[in-house]
């Protein structure tokens, strides 16, 4: 078993009226089967109402089965005995970091996660100057962070869960509120946390570009999964992409109408330098 393992998991959203009697049920997810392994960066896509932000909230405990399990490293998210545990080992960044950020400077934010888990000063202060340093905020260690840039805050939103020692971040669409700088820059941190340290990412996200790293890619529609493989057998699948209602990396688009045009490409070319590989090679044949 994986460190996030779901095994027919539904999830239904229920409006109730004023004499708690049922109204309206929507089911966000049914009958899920997923199994995450330790260390993996795992990307999910899905447009709007696919139900990838309702998933990643039952990792965290934040939501929990109408029906089947989620376990997280063996423990299952229903028993209230796990819970604290389960929060300690799935570390959750949301899309807005102010809604995470609470201190007036940067290192106390940074400390607040583990002083609320009774960690020692000493090891609270290690662990604050690790995990600014692992996101590269060193140098901002003393500002507001109402004085820093939506990347930079959330760079700081990163820190306060790595420095609770989690074994997994899940980040919730952790881009949705940054300009483009913003967002290359939080990616490239997370990517960096997962490859030297360790972590498993799952990444919700509707960025293309931000899951060509990844390991894996696991697309949802209408709370189910539909496609399951690597960022080059997903993108191979650009017709099935668009029917789901979701784009593809700029750079895969152009191969693709390139190929369609009659270019002999392969499928499932994620970047610009990968296009020109194998352009190149065609220029000189017609040279």
């Amino acid at each position: 078993m994986g460190i996030i393992k779901a095994s027919k998991l539904i999830f239904d959203y229920i409006r109730r009226d004023e004499e708690d009697k049922i109204e309206e049920v929507n089911r966000a997810i049914d009958a899920v089967d997923v199994d995450i392994q330790k260390g993996d960066f795992v990307a999910i896509l899905g447009h709007n109402g696919s139900g990838k932000s309702t998933f990643a909230k039952h990792v965290n405990g934040i939501l929990l089965p109408t029906e089947g399990t989620v376990w997280i490293s063996d423990m299952d998210t229903k028993d209230p005995s796990h819970i604290w545990d389960i929060r300690k080992t799935a570390g959750m960044v949301f899309q807005n970091p102010d809604n995470q950020i609470i201190g007036n400077i940067v290192e106390e934010d940074v400390g607040f996660g583990p002083e609320n888990m009774g960690v020692p000063t000493d090891e609270i202060w290690k662990r604050v100057d690790e995990s600014l340093e692992a996101v590269g905020m060193t140098a901002y260690r003393m500002k507001s962070p109402n004085k820093l840039s939506g990347g930079q805050k959330q760079r700081v939103a990163i820190a306060g869960v790595m420095a609770m020692k989690p074994q997994c971040i899940v980040l919730d669409e952790p881009t949705a509120m940054l300009d483009p700088n913003g967002r290359k820059e939080v990616i490239r941190t997370v990517r960096e946390l997962n490859r030297k340290e360790g972590i498993t990412v799952l990444l919700i996200t509707h960025y293309m570009e931000e899951v060509v790293s990844a390991d894996r890619v696991i697309v949802m529609d209408d709370g189910k999964i539909v496609m399951d493989g690597t960022p080059k057998e997903i993108f191979s699948q650009v017709e099935q992409l668009k029917a789901y209602r979701l784009d593809v990396p700029q750079v895969t688009e152009l191969a693709y109408e390139l190929k369609k045009a009659g270019v002999k490409l392969p499928d499932g070319i994620l970047t610009r330098e990968e296009l020109m590989e194998n352009l190149l090679p065609l220029f000189h044949l017609s040279a």
